[in-house]
């Protein structure tokens, strides 16, 4: 990977027009967040994204995401790169995790090979699964 391609993907995140820096920007919708009251809505108005959990599948088997009618697929992050065919390019993914490090992670390398879709889940699955309780 080239260090200009990693420069250029970096250049999107221009927060000098955020919140924090005086502007009305928000920084959750710079990055690719989604909070969980709105993937809930989202779901709610009938759309179907596709969840891909990027914890280890022990982690996922303690703690499922808790998703009735949504397809949840779980793909570690050390794995997510040979398994980029279980992806699609269209339509919205979700990407989580237990707190949205290894999720933002996730979201940064399929970025960078040309996806455009991919949004990662504000407060991870624990939070999202109390909202869902």
């Amino acid at each position: 990977m080239s260090v200009e391609l990693v420069k250029n993907y970096f250049r999107r995140f221009d927060l000098r027009n955020s919140v924090p820096c005086g502007g009305d920007v928000k920084i959750p919708e710079v990055v690719g967040f989604i909070f969980p009251e709105k993937l809930k809505e989202l779901v709610e108005k009938g759309e179907k994204p596709l969840i891909v959990d990027v914890r280890e599948e022990c982690e996922a088997q303690k703690m499922p995401f808790k998703a009735e009618g949504l397809t949840v697929k779980v793909i570690p992050l050390r794995e997510l790169l040979d398994r980029l065919n279980e992806i699609p390019k269209e339509g919205l993914v979700v990407l989580v995790c237990n707190f949205a490090i290894r999720a933002s992670m996730a979201k940064m390398a399929l970025d960078l090979v040309g996806y455009n879709n991919v949004k990662v889940l504000k407060g991870g699955v624990e939070q999202w699964n109390q909202l869902n309780a």
